[in-house]
């Protein structure tokens, strides 16, 4: 028994060195490594061909996409190719402990989560994240995302019958694979583990870019992929937490050039149900008042934050 570790990469090969140096620290050696290249630059595939080529290493697999697709494709790509049937997904900018392989060596059906994870900021500062909830599914119903993509083990055979990660998500795609099995399994694992996983963290207001995939992500999320079929109306009305995750980038992205697709998903989710008529209203004044600049952004978010995010979040 072992397990098959993903990389997606695009244009970091320090990053996987740094990798690879944790996996030849691995207390259990039987594990395999599939590293998946989105089209990096002609120079840095050429590196990493040559490093590669060099560490002779029958356990890392290296593989070259011909077109740039992106990092979820590159996952689905990654399983392809796995030898074994349990896999985790791990970035290349991530790092992980001596134990980390032999702490999953496990039986489980569906997958399991390893819930405790640390992250690290760009200062090398380390939080420890110990999620204390046990409604894992209303988490991620209200944008309360509890689990980081390497937190989940996979089976193989239960990831790929439930569809693999969404291609044409540009964001939030752990997170709606997440909520799809969290839905469609009856037997998973969530373990109170010792941290052996540290994530590189980008604080929000550092992401000024992100507003437009985050709300292009809802929106198709809302619109076409979420399951309510089987959502109770307290899980229905957690669904807010989606357009305030959209009010808090635009907020924090210091820009009004996207606020049109904010305004888009504030609609969808009243077309949809999610919300009644008064917030819609409420929501558009508010967001109209902080266009003309009568409202601070801290003022917008606090209203927003108090009418949309769903309470105890």
């Amino acid at each position: 028994m072992s397990i098959s570790i993903i990389t997606p990469h695009y244009n970091g090969p320090d990053g996987l060195l740094q990798v690879y140096k944790c996996l030849l620290a691995q207390t259990e050696a039987t594990w395999q490594w599939v590293i998946v290249d989105d089209l990096s630059e002609l120079s840095i595939r050429k590196k990493i061909q040559d490093w590669h080529e060099d560490i002779e290493d029958d356990r890392v697999k290296l593989i070259f996409n011909t077109h740039k697709r992106n990092a979820s494709v590159c996952r689905n790509i990654g399983v392809d190719f796995a030898l074994y049937n349990h896999i985790v997904f791990l970035d290349d900018d991530d790092i992980i402990s001596s134990n980390f392989v032999a702490n999953r060596l496990i039986k489980f059906q569906d997958f399991a989560v390893f819930q405790n994870y640390s992250i690290i900021d760009k200062h090398g500062n380390i939080e420890i994240k110990k999620p204390l909830e046990t409604r894992y599914l209303n988490c991620f119903l209200q944008a309360k995302f509890i689990w980081q993509t390497s937190c989940i083990l996979w089976n193989r055979s239960f990831f790929n019958s439930i569809g693999q990660f969404h291609s044409q998500l540009p964001r939030l795609q752990d997170v709606e694979l997440a909520i799809r099995a969290l839905q469609q399994s009856s037997d998973y694992l969530v373990l109170d583990n010792t941290v052996d996983f540290y994530y590189n963290v980008i604080p929000i207001r550092e992401r000024q870019n992100m507003l437009k995939p985050v709300c292009e992500a809802v929106h198709l999320f809302i619109s076409e992929l979420l399951n309510t079929s089987s959502l109770n109306k307290e899980q229905i009305s957690l669904l807010s937490g989606y357009y305030y995750l959209c009010v808090k980038y635009l907020e924090r992205s210091g820009s009004l050039e996207n606020v049109d697709l904010v305004q888009r998903n504030l609609m969808l989710f009243y077309k949809k149900g999610y919300i009644g008529l008064l917030k819609c209203i409420f929501g558009l004044t508010v967001l109209k008042l902080f266009v003309w600049k009568m409202l601070s952004p801290s003022l917008f978010l606090r209203i927003n934050r108090r009418i949309f995010k769903p309470s105890g979040t």
